[in-house]
């Protein structure tokens, strides 16, 4: 079944280390510009289903703000404890300098 492909914004508002939550159809979908690339990941860790959106950045890893998991934002795979379980990540699509997520995972 095709992706439909939810707006986020114009690429130039997405800064280096700059996120944004978007309303999927399931869950939001956090959108991160991870040191110029853009990754989309479930705005929702595995360990407890808290929010990442707050969490810290470093280059394509992400921290769950609430209990220290981290996670690949490129493969959504958790890199430590207490998350074992890997995060869906959404494809991502920029089109006429816009970007936009798909509404499923991969």
């Amino acid at each position: 079944m095709p992706h439909t492909w939810l707006p986020v914004c114009p690429l130039r508002e997405l800064g280096i280390g700059e996120r944004r939550v978007v309303e999927g159809p399931d869950a939001d979908i956090l959108v991160v510009n991870a040191d110029g690339i853009i990754l989309a990941v479930a705005n929702q860790c595995s360990h407890q289903d808290r929010p990442l959106d707050e969490g810290a950045l470093d280059g394509d890893l992400i921290t769950c703000p609430y209990h220290n998991a981290q996670f690949c934002l490129r493969s959504g795979e958790a890199l430590s404890p207490p998350a074992y379980e890997p995060i869906a990540c959404f494809d991502i699509k920029i089109e006429n300098e816009q970007i936009f997520v798909a509404d499923t995972p991969r």
